[in-house]
């Protein structure tokens, strides 16, 4: 599969929640990078935990949250996606963009960065507070 469908892959699997799925993406060892001070931000390390965080990032918007790719650059070892994002938890409702980038090995996800702009930050963490 290039690069690029495993990402394609991967947003589609979180856009139904398929954990099977985005299990079969992601390399035993994922490295996955958080940005920012929210209560999800700094490196999550190993599947299973990435695949929480996950989880717990859909929970806290009661399934709201939402990752449009809107194009994909490709090389080698690596995937950058730009994406259109959005959330809502009670009243308060936030979007942004962001840049993905994506290291592949071995046709899964072995770490990731996260890169977000165009967003309040205060809507952003109340709509992802994980507490």
């Amino acid at each position: 599969m290039a690069h690029d469908d495993i990402i394609r892959a991967f947003y589609t699997a979180r856009s139904t929640s398929d954990t099977k799925a985005l299990r079969a993406l992601l390399t035993p060892d994922v490295r996955w990078h958080e940005p920012g001070d929210e209560d999800y931000s700094g490196t999550h390390e190993g599947r299973e935990t990435v695949l929480k965080l996950l989880e717990d990032l859909h929970q806290a918007t009661n399934g709201t949250f939402t990752l449009r790719p809107t194009g994909f650059l490709t090389t080698d070892e690596h995937v950058v996606a730009k994406i259109r994002w959005s959330a809502t938890r009670g009243e308060t409702h936030v979007a942004g963009n962001e840049i993905a980038i994506y290291r592949i090995t071995e046709g899964k996800i072995a770490e990731a960065w996260f890169h977000v702009d165009g967003y309040d930050p205060d809507a952003l963490s109340e709509v992802f507070a994980l507490r």
